[in-house]
């Protein structure tokens, strides 16, 4: 339906007006991100998000810290006791998709609330498990409860802050994916010493019952697109007419489409599997190398996995300001960020595994994690801005399919499967598993350098694209 001319040439002055903020805040000396503050727009949903992320993350440190207990008590091989994490994190994966898909449809916090009640009851039923079945089942079980995290979370934040300071809002909640490792990690390993594994899935549990409901209560559901031209509604309010709920809703395969079409979502989205399988899933074993390789106790392991978490937050949690301080150089500047991320992965874990030093090995994961963890707000920037509103659910669900399915589950599996091999020829448990993640990070993050480089020659091109195609999508709006 074409809408009538008046309507269009006020499009094309927007637009124009749009970008000429755009090329003006590049020529910039002082930058209009670092006038803005976050808490202009409210902090509530931004606490709220990432304490929901944090418990979440804080159940997985407690499975990576007593992987090894569990391991013994069932009597389990290294490629068996792999499926537990591989479990979650699957089906965290999958549902994502649904997921994302509903979040775009319907309202957002009750979908999230429902997933973390749906994940900190599994939590429940794991402290119960009597054989490793019943154990795999409350795992896959909780992944249906995590798997809407991704797409609803990310969404309400793109939804609630614009984008001079969307980079710290989405930066700060990730952080939250490291501080939950770094107290699960520190807590969990206190708990599980003291007392077992299982305790450790309860204290994980309640919190997260409790921030469900929390969460259902003071959550605010913000409209699609709200936020996306806040600042340009704020000086020509002739806007705010185009800003309304879209009401052609996308299905699920029209979404997936529109989200593969856009080459710096696409490749973007399996870079994130790479960054994924190595900060993420490799985190499952590292607590059974260090006790293996060095013969450290489950809290000492416990301690190193928490030293490494750190430094994986202090980079996140100081990435988002430097994502939004950056803006101005373009998207395509904070995609190379994140190529110079996946090649200080792609070198120096490697030297990290393959060097059978205590100190450097912990040295080298902890400082790569940190200067890798810097560009991983800009990364999650440059999703939020090329994917449009009415679709941005299901595109972040689709990144966290990639870092989840493809990249955090296949990490303890094929690192298990390449363990016993290695052990079947010769190899010592430790030795086997050392060389099994030496091997496994140098190629999958060779890889992820290459996909970000590409997503890189794009971005600029695809998120002009988007916020063009947002302005005419209002076209045909009743005014």
């Amino acid at each position: 339906m074409n809408a009538p001319l008046e309507a269009q040439d006020e499009l094309a002055v927007a637009a124009a007006h749009a970008a000429a903020q755009t090329e003006s805040g590049r020529q910039s000396k002082e930058p209009k991100a670092s006038r803005t503050k976050l808490k202009r727009y409210g902090l509530r949903t931004l606490v709220l998000l990432f304490l929901l992320n944090l418990i979440d993350e804080f159940d997985r440190a407690v499975l990576a810290v007593g992987l090894d207990d569990i391991r013994r008590e069932f009597g389990l091989s290294d490629a068996a006791v792999g499926l537990l994490p591989a479990a979650v994190i699957f089906i965290t994966g999958i549902i994502a998709l649904p997921a994302g898909n509903w979040s775009d449809r319907g309202v957002r916090k009750k979908i999230l609330g429902a997933g973390a009640i749906i994940w900190g009851t599994a939590g429940l039923f794991a402290a119960m498990a009597q054989n490793f079945t019943q154990l795999f089942a409350t795992r896959a079980l909780l992944g249906f409860g995590q798997g809407t995290i991704g797409p609803t979370h990310l969404s309400i934040l793109s939804d609630t802050y614009p984008q001079s300071v969307r980079g710290r809002a989405l930066g700060y909640h990730r952080s939250a994916n490291p501080a939950g490792q770094v107290l699960g990690a520190l807590i969990g390993g206190l708990i599980i010493g003291a007392f077992g594994w299982r305790w450790g899935f309860v204290a994980a549990a309640i919190p997260g019952l409790i921030l469900a409901g929390v969460a259902l209560w003071l959550l605010r559901e913000p409209k699609r697109g709200e936020a996306d031209l806040q600042q340009l509604v704020d000086d020509n309010p002739m806007i705010s007419a185009f800003l309304a709920e879209p009401t052609d809703r996308l299905t699920f395969r029209q979404s997936l489409g529109r989200i593969w079409r856009n080459q710096t979502l696409r490749y973007c989205i399996f870079a994130n599997a790479t960054f994924g399988f190595a900060l993420f899933g490799m985190v499952f074993f590292l607590p059974t190398y260090f006790e293996r390789m060095y013969g450290m106790s489950v809290e000492e392991a416990g301690a190193v996995q928490a030293l490494i978490a750190m430094g994986t937050f202090v980079g996140t949690w100081f990435g988002g300001p430097l994502a939004d301080r950056n803006l101005t150089k373009g998207f395509g500047a904070l995609c190379r960020y994140g190529c110079l991320a996946a090649l200080i992965l792609a070198v120096s874990w490697p030297i990290a595994f393959a060097v059978p030093v205590a100190g450097v090995t912990i040295t080298l994961l902890v400082v790569s994690s940190l200067l890798s963890s810097l560009a991983v707000p800009g990364v999650v920037a440059v999703i939020a801005a090329a994917a449009p509103p009415r679709i941005r659910s299901q595109a972040f669900a689709c990144f966290g399919l990639a870092l989840s399915v493809c990249g955090a589950a296949s990490a303890p599996i094929l690192i298990g499967l390449l363990s016993e091999a290695l052990q079947s020829n010769g190899y010592s448990e430790a030795d086997a598993l050392r060389w099994s993640m030496c091997a496994l990070v140098a190629v999958v993050m060779v890889l992820g350098t290459f996909l970000i480089v590409q997503a890189s020659r794009h971005a600029e091109a695809d998120v002009n694209a988007t916020i063009t195609e947002f302005l005419e999508s209002y076209n045909a709006t009743p005014r």
